[in-house]
Parts: C-alpha cells; structure tokens; sequence
C-alpha cells in the first residue's frame, strides 16, 4: 500500500497548490478495504468542492492529467451541495463507499448521509439488468473459446463484485472481507452457485488465464439469478 499512499500524497500536494481554498478528499473502493490489487484495481477518490467551477476545472488540469497517468481511474467531482442531495441519484455507490473508506482532507462528507433501501434495491437491480445484457452480448458475440471473451469476462468482474456487495448491503448482511467470501456470501442469499463466479473473481486480474465456456455459462447464469432476486426483494421483509 506504500506506492498507493505516495501516489496518494502526491496527488493531493498538486491540489493543494491547485485549489488553496480548501477541499474535502475521500479514499474509497479496494485501496481503502486494504484489497488493493497492483496492476489491476483502480485507486478511487471524491472530491468535493464548495461549487465546482470552469475556474476551478481549469486550475487542476495539472494535477489530474498526472493522476491520470498514475491511477488511471478520474476522481469523483461534486459540489458540495450535490453532493448532500446525491444519496438518492446513487445509492450503490455510497451505500458501498461507507463501507470503508478514509477522509483524505476537510470534514467526512459521509457522515449523517442515508440510502433508502428503496432507491439502493432500485438501482441494484438496473445494474444488475444492465450487466447481464452486457454479457449476453459478448457471449453471442465472441464465440467460446476466445481470447476475446476471455478478456471480456475477465473485465466484468469487479462490477460484479460490487453488485455482489450491493446485495448484501441491501439484504441487511455483512460485506465480508475478501472477494471470494463476498461471492459466497451473495450466493448464499441470493441462491446462485458461487464456484463459477468464485473462479472468475478469484482470476480477474490474471491476463493469462481463460476461464471455461462452462464458467461463463454458470456466471451468466448467477447474474441472471441475481438479478430475479434483487426485482423480488421485497424492503423491510428480513427486518
């Protein structure tokens, strides 16, 4: 985590030079859990701004243009407040972003903020429809086995992961540590076969590695059947 923390340090000395008015920085996603995988995850931050600006954009062209280059993945952008008013229009998002996060600079900006589990069990499932047309489409389109759909399964993973992690958080349960044992426990409410999914999780960010037509028919299959019980749930039904 060293070289995530200096990269880290550095972008958030460019923008205290950028923006000396202040700021409000958050660390979230795999590098905050300490499940950051080198080469393969993405280093995720929210920025929040009192308003965000043309100015403002201008000034920190500098600093995300290098944190492009070194984390691949932009940060978040809000003003402050839509960023308050935000917890309906992405529910997922900060549903999971409270699941471990770190405050980087200024005040925690999650702190008194809820999800409804309406608006999380609603956008669960679009993301859930969403994804299996996804991969309905690159299998009919990349005929098994190909390097093809084994670079497109591959790259579906850490979306399905975090749906797996957005149905425990709505169901009520606990996110386990460890993507396998997320996968597991998603399965088990849900009632997918995990070992498919598991494998495929387990590989993501090995580029050599080609998972079965079985696997991608069995994955399939388990985002199907996710997505049926995420449209079922119903909210106050485990309380």
């Amino acid at each position: 985590m060293s070289n995530v923390d200096d990269r880290i340090n550095r972008f958030l000395a460019d923008l205290d030079s950028a923006w000396p008015g202040g700021y409000t920085a958050v660390l979230f996603g795999s590098a905050a859990r300490g499940e950051f995988i080198p080469g393969w995850s993405d280093i995720n931050v929210l920025l929040i701004l009192d308003r965000v600006t043309p100015e403002l954009l201008r000034a920190a062209n500098g600093a995300l243009s290098r944190w492009r280059e070194h984390a691949e993945a932009l940060p978040l952008l809000f003003g402050r407040e839509e960023w308050r008013r935000s917890a309906d229009a992405y529910p997922l998002e900060i549903a999971e972003m409270r699941e471990g996060y770190r405050v980087l600079r200024g005040a925690d900006p999650l702190s008194g903020m809820t999800v409804r589990p309406a608006d999380l069990r609603a956008a669960l499932e679009r993301e859930f429809r969403g994804k299996l047309m996804r991969l309905r489409q690159g299998y009919a389109l990349f005929r098994p086995p190909s390097d093809e759909l084994a670079e497109f399964i591959r790259s579906s993973a850490s979306s399905v992961l975090l749906l797996c992690r957005g149905l425990l958080l709505l169901t009520g349960e606990p996110v386990p540590a460890g993507a396998e044992a997320v996968v597991a426990a998603a399965a088990k409410q849900a009632g997918f076969a995990p070992e498919a999914v598991t494998r495929i999780v387990a590989h993501r960010h090995e580029a050599a590695w080609r998972a079965t037509e079985n696997d991608v028919v069995e994955y399939l299959t388990a985002v199907e059947t996710a997505a049926r019980f995420v449209d079922h749930f119903h909210i106050g039904a485990r309380t």
